[in-house]
C-alpha cells in the first residue's frame, strides 16, 4: 500500500518550499501632464504628419532647384510643446522669421531656420560650396533680406498644404535673433511644433516651424470624417464641383424691379387716366430709382439712356441691416 501522509508531514514539506512569486504583467501606464494636458488625439496627429510630410517634399524639390544640389529633406517630428520649452530649443542666435496667419486663423507663427541653415542657404545662393562652417553670429539685414526669400517661399508651401484644412493668409511681420525675445504667445500656452531635418552631403540642420495651438483650434475640434472625404478628393475634382456650383448660379434667375418714389395722387385723378395721358410726379429728373431685388430694396440708381435705350445706372447699395431696405408692400404706390 502507498505511503499515507499525515498532517504533520505536509506541514513540513510546505514549510521547506520557497514561495513562487507572481508573474508581473506589464502595464500600458502612459504618464499623464496636468500642465500641458494632451490636445491633438490620433486622428489629428496621423492627418499632421501627413500635412508636414507634404511640407516636406515641396521642401525638397524648391531647395535642389535654388541650391543646384541634391538635398534630402525628412520630417523628424510633429509634436505639441509649449511655447517656453519650443524658445528653449532654439540655439542663440537664431535666424526666426515671424508671421502673421491672417484674419481668418488669427495668431502669428515662426519660421526659424537657425544660422547653420541660415548661412548654408547664403553660401550657396551666393555660389559658395555650401560646406559647414562655424558661424555663431546673428543674420546682417543683407544676409535677412536674402533668407527671407526662402522663408517666404516656405510659408507658401505650409499654406498649400493646409489649405483643405485652415485658411491660412501668412504675412511677414518680423525677424528675431534672440529667442527670448520671441512674443507670439505666452510662455505657458501650447504650440504646435514641426521639426524638418535638411540634409545635403555631410551638412545636417533643422528647420522648425511653430504654430500656435489656439490658432488651430477649428482644425483640432473638426470631425475627422470631414477631413477623410476631403483626402479622398483630388484637386482636379474639387474645381469641377466649383465649376458646376457657379455654372448653377450664374444660370439662376432673380426678380428686379425699378420703381420712382413715392408722390400722390387723387383718387379722382386716377380714375380719369386714359392711355397715352403723361403723369407728372412733381420729383425731379434725376431723382433716385428704388431697385428691388426680390422684393427688398437694395440699390438706388440714376436713369439714363444707353444706345438709345432708356437704362438705370446703380449709384448707391444699401446694407441688409438698412431699415429702408426691407420689404416694401407696394400698396399706395402707382407704377
Amino acid at each position: 500500500m502507498a505511503d499515507v501522509f499525515s498532517q504533520k508531514d505536509i506541514d513540513s514539506l510546505l514549510k521547506g518550499a520557497e514561495p513562487v512569486a507572481p508573474t508581473a504583467v506589464p502595464a500600458d501606464i502612459i504618464p499623464y501632464n496636468f500642465l500641458r494636458p494632451p490636445r491633438i488625439s490620433k486622428d489629428r496627429q496621423a492627418l499632421l504628419d501627413g500635412i508636414y510630410s507634404r511640407i516636406a517634399v515641396a521642401l525638397q524639390a524648391l531647395l535642389s532647384s535654388r541650391l543646384r544640389i541634391p538635398t534630402d529633406v525628412v520630417l523628424s517630428s510633429v509634436e505639441q510643446a509649449t511655447f517656453a520649452e519650443f524658445i528653449f530649443s532654439l540655439a542663440n542666435p537664431c535666424a526666426a522669421y515671424v508671421y502673421a496667419l491672417g484674419d481668418r486663423v488669427g495668431g502669428q507663427g515662426v519660421v526659424d531656420m537657425g544660422t547653420d541653415l541660415a548661412y548654408h542657404l547664403l553660401d550657396r545662393l551666393f555660389g559658395g560650396p555650401g560646406e559647414s562652417q562655424e558661424v555663431k553670429r546673428p543674420l546682417t539685414p543683407l544676409e535677412r533680406t536674402v533668407v527671407k526669400g526662402i522663408a517666404d517661399k516656405i510659408l507658401g508651401l505650409v499654406q498649400e498644404a493646409w489649405v483643405d484644412h485652415l485658411q491660412l493668409e501668412p504675412a511677414y511681420s518680423g525677424f528675431e535673433s534672440t529667442p527670448d525675445a520671441l512674443q507670439i504667445a505666452n510662455r505657458e500656452d501650447n504650440v504646435l511644433v514641426g521639426n524638418i531635418e535638411v540634409r545635403s552631403g555631410s551638412f545636417s540642420s533643422l528647420l522648425t516651424i511653430c504654430l500656435p495651438l489656439l490658432s488651430l483650434e477649428g482644425f483640432l475640434q473638426e470631425k475627422s470624417t470631414r477631413h477623410s472625404h476631403n483626402l479622398r478628393v483630388t484637386p482636379a475634382e474639387r474645381a469641377q464641383g466649383r465649376a458646376r456650383i457657379e455654372d448653377v448660379l450664374r444660370s439662376s434667375r432673380v426678380s428686379m424691379t425699378a420703381r420712382f418714389p413715392h408722390f400722390s395722387l387723387k383718387t379722382r385723378d386716377i380714375a380719369g387716366l386714359q392711355v397715352g395721358q403723361v403723369v407728372h410726379t412733381g420729383h425731379s429728373c434725376d431723382v433716385p430709382i428704388e431697385v428691388f431685388v426680390r422684393g427688398r430694396r437694395r440699390f438706388l440708381g440714376i436713369l439714363g439712356q444707353s444706345r438709345k435705350y432708356v437704362g438705370l445706372k446703380i449709384t448707391t447699395t444699401l446694407s441688409e441691416k438698412d431699415p429702408d431696405g426691407s420689404a416694401c408692400s407696394s400698396r399706395g404706390r402707382v407704377v
